[in-house]
C-alpha cells in the first residue's frame, strides 16, 4: 500500500488501507504500508499490527523514491502495489523495473485522478486494476477511454462490527461526553467528522445549523476533524446571529467515535462528486447514530433517503436545515432510522465481506497467488 497523502491527513482512504492491509495480514499474506514520515498513516498503522514504512517522495519524477520503493519491495518480496495519487503510480511504475511488482492497483480517488494527457499513457501503461469504492466511481472511470482494458472492480467499505461494539461499550454511551462537554442530555447534537476542507460542505451545515438553533434551544453542533478551512469556519461560526455559542470545534481526534456516539445525528454535507462513498457514514450507522448525507457521488449508495438515512440536495442550507429540524421533532423516527441504518451495515458493509472481496480479486490479478 502506498499513500503520498499529507502527512497530517487521515481520513477515509486512509482508514481502508490500514484495514485492508491489517485484514490481508491476519488472512496470511504479507501486506506493507508505505507513507510520509512521521505521518498519522503511519501511526495509526503501527498501531494497527501493519509494516509500515516512512517515506520521502519528493516530485511527481524521482528516480531516487522509485529505488528506495523497489529495494524495499525486492526485500519483502513484495509482489503487487496499491496506490492513489497519480505520484505514486509515477514512482511505482519506475520501481517495477527493478522489483517483483507484478500488478499495480488504484485505488481511486476521483479528485486525485488526473486526466491530463501523460497520466492517461500512465494509467494505460502501467495501471493492471482499480479499486472503486461505489457504483458511481466504478462508472465514471470507467467512462475513461484510456481506462479501457483496466479491470475495474467495487469493493465497498467495511468495518469490524464486533470492534466498534466493543467501543462504543467501552466509551460508555452518548452520556460520557455529553457530561464531559457540560451538554444537557435532552439537547439535540448534531456532528459532523472528517477533513474541513471545501468540498465537504461544512459551511453549508453551520448556516443550516443557525436556522435550526433559533427553532431549538437546545441545539448543539460538534464539527471532528481539522482542514484547510478550519480556521474560516471557526470564524464564520463566531459570527453566528444564532447558536455561535453551541458550535464546539475539537480540532483532530484520535476517537471520533466518542462524538458520535454522543450525537443524535451524523451529517455529511458534501457538496461535490468527489464524495465517493462517505466511510463516516456507516460507521456512525453501524454506531446506531441515524445520518444526512448529500445527493451526491456514491452517498446516494449508502443511504435510502426515508429508510436508513436522509438525503438532502448538496449545497442547500434550507434543505438541510428542514431534515435536520424534522429529526429534532421526531425521536422515534430517529431511532428507527437508527435501527435501519445498523442493519444496513449488518448486509452490506461488514469488513469480512469487503476482505473476501479484496482477496479475490488480488489473486485473480495474480494469477491465483498472493504472496504469503
Amino acid at each position: 500500500m502506498v499513500n503520498s497523502t499529507p502527512a497530517e491527513t487521515f481520513g477515509g482512504v486512509e482508514r481502508w488501507m490500514v484495514r485492508a492491509s491489517r485484514g490481508l495480514i491476519q488472512r496470511g499474506h504479507a501486506a506493507h504500508l508505505v507513507s510520509r514520515r512521521g505521518s498519522r498513516l503511519l501511526e495509526q498503522a503501527r498501531e494497527a499490527g501493519v509494516p509500515a514504512h516512512g517515506h520521502r517522495f519528493g516530485p511527481d519524477w524521482n528516480p531516487l523514491s522509485a529505488l528506495r520503493l523497489a529495494l524495499l519491495a525486492r526485500r519483502h518480496r513484495l509482489e503487487l502495489a496499491i496506490v492513489n495519487y497519480n505520484k505514486e503510480l509515477t514512482h511505482i511504475a519506475l520501481a517495477r523495473r527493478l522489483a517483483p511488482i507484478r500488478r499495480v492497483v488504484g485505488r481511486s480517488v476521483l479528485p486525485m485522478m488526473d486526466t491530463g494527457r501523460k497520466h492517461r499513457r500512465r494509467y494505460r501503461k502501467h495501471l493492471d486494476g482499480m479499486i472503486t469504492p461505489s457504483r458511481e466511481v466504478r462508472r465514471v472511470v470507467e467512462g475513461y477511454e484510456w481506462m479501457e482494458g483496466v479491470a475495474v472492480q467495487n469493493i465497498p467499505n467495511g468495518l469490524d462490527l464486533d470492534a466498534l461494539d466493543r467501543e462504543r461499550d467501552r466509551l460508555g454511551g452518548r452520556s460520557a461526553v455529553r457530561s464531559e462537554r457540560s451538554l444537557d442530555p435532552d439537547a439535540f447534537v448534531v456532528c459532523g467528522v472528517g477533513r474541513l476542507e471545501p468540498h465537504k460542505g461544512y459551511d453549508v451545515l453551520l448556516d443550516a445549523f443557525e436556522d435550526l438553533a433559533r427553532e431549538r434551544e437546545k441545539a448543539y453542533l460538534l464539527l471532528v476533524g481539522e482542514g484547510s478551512q478550519a480556521e474560516g469556519l471557526r470564524d464564520r461560526a463566531t459570527a453566528l446571529e444564532e447558536g455561535a455559542s453551541r458550535v464546539l470545534f475539537t480540532g483532530h481526534r484520535p476517537d471520533p467515535y466518542r462524538f458520535i456516539i454522543a450525537s443524535d445525528v451524523l451529517v455529511l454535507p458534501s457538496t461535490t462528486g468527489y464524495e465517493t462513498f462517505g466511510q463516516v457514514l456507516i460507521e456512525a450507522m453501524a454506531l446506531h447514530v441515524p445520518v444526512v448525507g448529500s445527493r451526491v457521488g456514491g452517498i446516494p449508495e449508502v443511504i435510502r433517503s426515508g429508510k436508513n438515512g436522509l438525503l438532502v440536495e448538496p449545497g442547500d442550507p434550507q434543505d438541510l436545515y428542514e431534515a435536520l429540524l424534522w429529526l429534532a421533532r421526531h425521536r422515534d423516527e430517529r431511532r428507527r432510522l437508527a435501527r435501519e441504518g445498523r442493519r444496513t451495515v449488518e448486509q452490506h458493509y461488514r469488513e469480512e465481506t469487503m476482505l473476501d472481496r479484496l482477496e479475490a480479486y488480488l489473486q485473480e490479478l495474480l494469477g491465483g497467488s498472493v504472496a504469503g
